[in-house]
C-alpha cells in the first residue's frame, strides 16, 4: 500500500541492472529504518546525493553482509573437513551451554533455554582460534589497496606519491615463516601460547591501522554467536572425503 508515501527518485542498479525504486515514509507513519534515515536526508535538503546513497547501501549488502556470508561458509567447509577440529570445538560449546543451562535451573527452579550471549561467547577460547584460522586460510578480502603519501623505496623500487599499492592477504596469511604449514587448517595456532610474538600486522582479515573495517567486532560476533548455535545442533561432514 503507496498510500501516505513519497516516491524517492533514487533507483539502485542491481546485478542484472534493473533498478530498484525507493520510497520513504510519511512523517509519523512508523519507527524509520536506516534507508529511510538516507532517503531523509536525500529529499529533505539534499544532504546525501544519490551516489552517497548508493556507496551507503553497497557497505551495507556487500561489506556487512557478504563478507560475514562467506566467512561463515568457509568455516563451515573447513569444519566439515576437520572432524578433530569439530569435535573439539562441540565439546567446549556444549560443556559451556551445558553448564550455564545448569546453573539457571538450579536459580529459577525451572526450565530454561540457555541463550547463546556475547559475555558466553567471550568464554569460548577455541571457536575464538576456529573463527582466526578461517579467517586466516580464507580471508573474505582478500587484498586491500592504499595510496602512497609519500614518496618512499620498497626494496630498491621508488614508489611515487599518490601511486596504489595492494597488499594480498591471502598470500600474507600463507607465509610459512610466520604460519608453519600454512595450507593445514590448526586452530590452535592462535592460542596465547602460539600468538604472543607474533607480527600483529601478520594476521590481517580486517585491514589494520586507522582505517581497519569498522564492522570488525560485529562481524566476528555474528560468526561466533551463529556457529555456536550451529554447533550445537548440528554435525558438517564433507562430501569431498575420500
Amino acid at each position: 500500500n503507496k498510500q501516505g508515501r513519497r516516491q524517492s527518485t533514487i533507483s539502485l542498479s542491481t546485478g542484472s541492472g534493473e533498478p530498484i525504486s525507493l520510497s520513504m515514509p510519511a512523517s509519523g507513519e512508523r519507527r524509520l529504518a536506516f534507508m529511510d534515515l538516507l532517503l531523509k536526508h536525500h529529499i529533505n535538503g539534499g544532504e546525501l546525493s544519490e551516489e552517497d546513497i548508493r556507496e551507503e547501501v553497497d557497505t551495507f549488502m556487500f561489506e556487512g553482509h557478504d563478507t560475514t556470508a562467506m566467512a561463515m561458509s568457509w568455516i563451515i567447509y573447513l569444519l566439515g573437513h576437520n572432524m578433530e577440529v569439530q569435535d573439539r570445538l562441540a565439546l567446549e560449546v556444549d560443556s559451556l551451554f551445558d553448564d550455564l543451562h545448569s546453573e539457571m535451573r538450579n536459580e529459577s527452579n525451572s526450565s530454561s533455554t540457555t541463550e547463546i550471549t556475547l559475555d558466553a561467547i567471550k568464554q569460548l577460547k577455541y571457536l575464538d582460534c576456529v573463527v582466526k584460522e578461517g579467517l586466516r586460510l580464507c580471508p573474505s578480502v582478500p587484498l586491500i589497496g592504499r595510496s602512497a603519501t609519500e614518496d618512499m623505496t620498497i626494496s630498491g623500487h621508488v614508489v611515487p606519491a599518490g601511486t596504489v599499492i595492494y597488499c594480498f592477504i591471502y598470500q600474507l596469511h600463507r607465509d610459512p615463516e610466520i604460519f608453519p604449514d600454512p595450507e593445514v587448517f590448526n586452530p590452535d595456532r592462535f592460542l596465547p601460547e602460539n600468538s604472543g610474538g607474533r607480527h600483529p600486522f601478520a594476521f590481517v582479515p580486517f585491514s589494520a591501522g586507522p582505517r581497519n573495517c569498522i564492522g570488525q567486532k560485529f562481524a566476528l560476533a555474528e560468526l561466533k554467536i551463529v556457529l555456536a548455535r550451529l554447533i550445537r545442533h548440528y554435525r558438517f561432514v564433507s562430501l569431498d572425503q575420500p
